[in-house]
Protein backbone atom coordinates (compact mmCIF):
# COMPACT_ATOMS: atom_id res chain seq x y z
CA UNK A 1 0.00 0.00 0.00
CA UNK A 2 1.05 3.65 -1.22
CA UNK A 3 0.06 6.93 0.09
CA UNK A 4 0.63 10.17 -0.20
CA UNK A 5 -0.93 13.01 1.85
CA UNK A 6 -2.46 15.85 0.52
CA UNK A 7 -0.67 19.39 0.44
CA UNK A 8 -1.69 23.16 0.91
CA UNK A 9 -0.61 23.60 -3.13
CA UNK A 10 -2.87 20.66 -4.07
CA UNK A 11 -6.16 22.00 -4.50
CA UNK A 12 -7.07 23.19 -8.24
CA UNK A 13 -4.25 21.01 -9.63
CA UNK A 14 -3.47 18.12 -11.89
CA UNK A 15 -2.16 14.83 -10.81
CA UNK A 16 -1.61 11.80 -12.34
CA UNK A 17 -1.27 8.66 -11.21
CA UNK A 18 1.05 5.83 -13.21
CA UNK A 19 1.36 2.27 -13.14
CA UNK A 20 3.90 -0.27 -14.53
CA UNK A 21 2.87 -4.01 -14.60
CA UNK A 22 6.10 -5.94 -14.32
CA UNK A 23 6.06 -9.86 -14.57
CA UNK A 24 3.78 -12.45 -16.27
CA UNK A 25 0.66 -12.13 -13.47
CA UNK A 26 -2.24 -10.27 -13.29
CA UNK A 27 -2.47 -6.93 -12.07
CA UNK A 28 -5.26 -6.12 -9.81
CA UNK A 29 -5.12 -2.57 -8.11
CA UNK A 30 -7.69 0.04 -6.54
CA UNK A 31 -6.79 4.01 -6.11
CA UNK A 32 -8.79 6.19 -3.44
CA UNK A 33 -8.75 9.47 -2.53
CA UNK A 34 -9.72 10.71 0.83
CA UNK A 35 -9.97 14.14 1.79
CA UNK A 36 -11.64 16.99 4.37
CA UNK A 37 -13.84 20.19 2.49
CA UNK A 38 -12.56 23.10 3.75
CA UNK A 39 -14.28 26.03 5.66
CA UNK A 40 -16.74 27.35 2.53
CA UNK A 41 -18.40 23.82 2.30
CA UNK A 42 -21.07 25.87 3.69
CA UNK A 43 -24.42 25.06 1.26
CA UNK A 44 -26.55 22.41 1.35
CA UNK A 45 -26.97 20.72 -1.77
CA UNK A 46 -30.19 18.73 -2.77
CA UNK A 47 -29.77 16.71 -6.39
CA UNK A 48 -32.41 14.25 -5.89
CA UNK A 49 -32.41 13.95 -2.07
CA UNK A 50 -33.02 16.49 0.20
CA UNK A 51 -31.03 15.72 3.85
CA UNK A 52 -30.96 17.62 6.88
CA UNK A 53 -29.05 17.29 10.14
CA UNK A 54 -29.39 18.61 13.46
CA UNK A 55 -27.43 18.78 16.84
CA UNK A 56 -29.99 18.53 19.85
CA UNK A 57 -29.09 18.77 23.40
CA UNK A 58 -31.45 17.84 26.61
CA UNK A 59 -31.36 20.53 28.91
CA UNK A 60 -33.46 20.57 31.97
CA UNK A 61 -35.43 17.94 31.22
CA UNK A 62 -35.70 18.94 27.30
CA UNK A 63 -34.51 18.92 24.19
CA UNK A 64 -32.70 21.79 22.93
CA UNK A 65 -31.91 22.37 18.93
CA UNK A 66 -28.69 23.49 18.41
CA UNK A 67 -27.15 25.99 16.30
CA UNK A 68 -24.11 26.80 14.08
CA UNK A 69 -21.53 27.16 15.68
CA UNK A 70 -23.07 24.53 18.30
CA UNK A 71 -21.55 24.93 22.25
CA UNK A 72 -22.00 21.73 24.34
CA UNK A 73 -20.27 20.77 27.73
CA UNK A 74 -17.65 17.65 28.20
CA UNK A 75 -20.23 15.26 29.45
CA UNK A 76 -22.72 16.17 26.77
CA UNK A 77 -25.40 13.80 25.73
CA UNK A 78 -26.24 14.53 21.69
CA UNK A 79 -28.90 14.03 19.88
CA UNK A 80 -28.10 13.40 16.36
CA UNK A 81 -30.78 13.57 13.74
CA UNK A 82 -30.93 13.00 10.03
CA UNK A 83 -33.88 14.01 8.15
CA UNK A 84 -34.36 12.11 4.69
CA UNK A 85 -36.98 13.57 1.97
CA UNK A 86 -37.30 12.00 -1.65
CA UNK A 87 -39.60 12.96 -4.62
CA UNK A 88 -39.08 10.03 -6.25
CA UNK A 89 -38.47 5.95 -5.38
CA UNK A 90 -34.42 5.62 -4.68
CA UNK A 91 -32.40 2.71 -4.65
CA UNK A 92 -29.81 1.44 -2.59
CA UNK A 93 -29.48 5.11 -0.66
CA UNK A 94 -26.50 5.12 1.80
CA UNK A 95 -26.52 8.08 4.10
CA UNK A 96 -23.08 8.68 5.50
CA UNK A 97 -22.48 11.09 8.62
CA UNK A 98 -18.84 11.81 9.55
CA UNK A 99 -18.64 12.46 13.31
CA UNK A 100 -16.93 15.21 14.62
CA UNK A 101 -13.35 14.94 16.54
CA UNK A 102 -14.99 15.86 20.26
CA UNK A 103 -18.00 13.86 20.19
CA UNK A 104 -18.31 9.89 20.60
CA UNK A 105 -21.39 8.26 19.43
CA UNK A 106 -23.18 5.57 21.34
CA UNK A 107 -23.75 2.02 20.15
CA UNK A 108 -26.70 -0.32 22.37
CA UNK A 109 -24.82 -3.30 20.53
CA UNK A 110 -21.73 -3.00 22.90
CA UNK A 111 -21.67 -4.55 26.41
CA UNK A 112 -19.47 -1.23 27.66
CA UNK A 113 -22.13 1.55 26.52
CA UNK A 114 -24.82 2.97 29.30
CA UNK A 115 -28.05 1.70 27.72
CA UNK A 116 -29.30 4.75 30.17
CA UNK A 117 -26.74 7.34 27.63
CA UNK A 118 -28.08 4.88 24.84
CA UNK A 119 -31.55 5.76 26.00
CA UNK A 120 -31.06 9.41 25.80
CA UNK A 121 -31.59 8.94 22.22
CA UNK A 122 -35.29 7.88 21.91
CA UNK A 123 -36.72 10.40 19.86
CA UNK A 124 -38.79 13.64 21.50
CA UNK A 125 -38.69 16.50 18.78
CA UNK A 126 -36.77 20.05 19.93
CA UNK A 127 -38.62 23.10 19.20
CA UNK A 128 -37.81 24.38 15.82
CA UNK A 129 -36.76 20.89 14.30
CA UNK A 130 -37.32 20.22 10.57
CA UNK A 131 -39.42 17.10 12.21
CA UNK A 132 -42.61 19.49 12.47
CA UNK A 133 -42.73 20.39 8.76
CA UNK A 134 -44.42 16.33 7.80
CA UNK A 135 -46.46 14.15 9.65
CA UNK A 136 -45.25 11.17 7.68
CA UNK A 137 -42.14 10.34 9.04
CA UNK A 138 -40.74 6.87 8.47
CA UNK A 139 -38.21 5.40 11.10
CA UNK A 140 -35.18 3.50 11.01
CA UNK A 141 -36.27 -0.43 10.48
CA UNK A 142 -39.60 0.45 10.18
CA UNK A 143 -40.05 -1.70 7.24
CA UNK A 144 -38.21 -3.91 4.61
CA UNK A 145 -38.55 -0.89 2.47
CA UNK A 146 -36.82 1.69 4.43
CA UNK A 147 -33.45 2.14 6.17
CA UNK A 148 -32.26 -1.39 7.02
CA UNK A 149 -28.75 -1.22 8.46
CA UNK A 150 -26.28 1.16 10.49
CA UNK A 151 -22.92 1.04 11.18
CA UNK A 152 -21.91 2.82 14.03
CA UNK A 153 -17.80 3.83 13.88
CA UNK A 154 -15.75 6.41 15.64
CA UNK A 155 -15.61 8.76 12.47
CA UNK A 156 -18.97 7.69 10.56
CA UNK A 157 -22.12 6.62 11.46
CA UNK A 158 -23.92 5.29 8.03
CA UNK A 159 -27.47 4.47 7.10
CA UNK A 160 -27.45 1.79 4.11
CA UNK A 161 -31.53 0.88 2.29
CA UNK A 162 -31.77 -1.45 -0.92
CA UNK A 163 -35.31 0.47 -1.85
CA UNK A 164 -36.92 3.74 -0.60
CA UNK A 165 -40.34 4.98 -2.02
CA UNK A 166 -41.03 8.80 -2.46
CA UNK A 167 -41.17 10.13 1.46
CA UNK A 168 -39.87 10.97 4.03
CA UNK A 169 -37.56 9.11 6.43
CA UNK A 170 -36.17 9.77 9.68
CA UNK A 171 -32.31 8.49 11.49
CA UNK A 172 -31.25 8.99 14.45
CA UNK A 173 -27.91 8.66 17.04
CA UNK A 174 -26.85 9.38 20.83
CA UNK A 175 -23.22 10.84 20.56
CA UNK A 176 -21.66 11.84 24.04
CA UNK A 177 -18.75 14.89 23.68
CA UNK A 178 -15.99 13.52 25.28
CA UNK A 179 -13.39 16.27 24.73
CA UNK A 180 -12.67 19.85 24.75
CA UNK A 181 -11.72 21.80 21.68
CA UNK A 182 -13.29 23.34 18.49
CA UNK A 183 -13.75 20.77 15.64
CA UNK A 184 -14.96 21.33 12.16
CA UNK A 185 -18.65 19.26 11.52
CA UNK A 186 -18.09 17.98 7.76
CA UNK A 187 -21.28 17.65 5.55
CA UNK A 188 -23.30 14.74 6.05
CA UNK A 189 -23.97 12.84 2.90
CA UNK A 190 -27.08 10.69 1.59
CA UNK A 191 -26.50 9.30 -1.95
CA UNK A 192 -27.39 5.73 -4.37
CA UNK A 193 -24.28 3.63 -4.36
CA UNK A 194 -24.62 3.24 -8.11
CA UNK A 195 -25.64 6.21 -9.39
CA UNK A 196 -24.00 9.12 -6.74
CA UNK A 197 -25.33 12.04 -9.37
CA UNK A 198 -28.34 11.83 -6.93
CA UNK A 199 -27.09 12.43 -3.80
CA UNK A 200 -28.11 15.57 -0.59
CA UNK A 201 -25.56 16.65 1.36
CA UNK A 202 -25.41 19.14 4.52
CA UNK A 203 -23.95 22.19 5.41
CA UNK A 204 -20.73 22.10 7.43
CA UNK A 205 -20.50 23.36 10.39
CA UNK A 206 -18.34 24.29 13.32
CA UNK A 207 -18.70 22.32 16.87
CA UNK A 208 -17.28 24.16 20.23
CA UNK A 209 -17.46 21.81 23.73
CA UNK A 210 -16.09 22.89 26.60
CA UNK A 211 -15.04 21.34 30.12
CA UNK A 212 -18.46 20.67 32.34
CA UNK A 213 -19.60 23.80 34.36
CA UNK A 214 -17.89 24.30 37.98
CA UNK A 215 -20.24 22.91 40.99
Amino acid sequence: MLSRPIGAEDPGSERRLGLEHEGSGRLYYTARITYARGDDATTAINAGIDLRREYSVQRDGEWVLLGSPAELRRGDLVRVDLFVSLPAARHFVVVDDPVPGGLEPLNRDLANVSQVDAAHGDYEAAGGSWWFNFTDWRSYGVSRWSFYHQEIRHDAVRFYSEYLPPGNYHLSYTAQAIADGVFAVQPAVAAEMYDPDVHGMTPASTLEIRPPAAN
